[in-house]
């Protein structure tokens, strides 16, 4: 069995995303169409799709070598944060 990277580095810290002035909107923090579910709304945002950097270069990169082969993909429908 094999296994493929499933998450990538940050492109935004905790700390850019939740500082004051930013745009918490559903759509700029990538959550549309996404139910998120979190005890306050500094945890809503810590993990939101935005946060991070894109992840297809990466499996790209893995199908191209070999290392693995696409047999889904998956669609991020729900975000929980405690």
């Amino acid at each position: 069995m094999r296994s493929a990277s499933h998450r990538v580095v940050r492109a935004r810290s905790r700390f850019d995303i939740s500082r004051k002035g930013v745009d918490k909107t559903d759509s700029a923090l990538g959550l549309t169409g996404v139910d998120s579910i979190a005890g306050c709304e500094e945890r809503r945002i810590e993990e939101v799709p935005t946060a991070y950097k894109p992840i297809q270069p990466v499996i790209d990169v893995q199908v191209e070598t070999q290392i693995v082969g696409v047999v889904a993909k998956i669609k991020r429908v729900l975000t929980f944060n405690a």
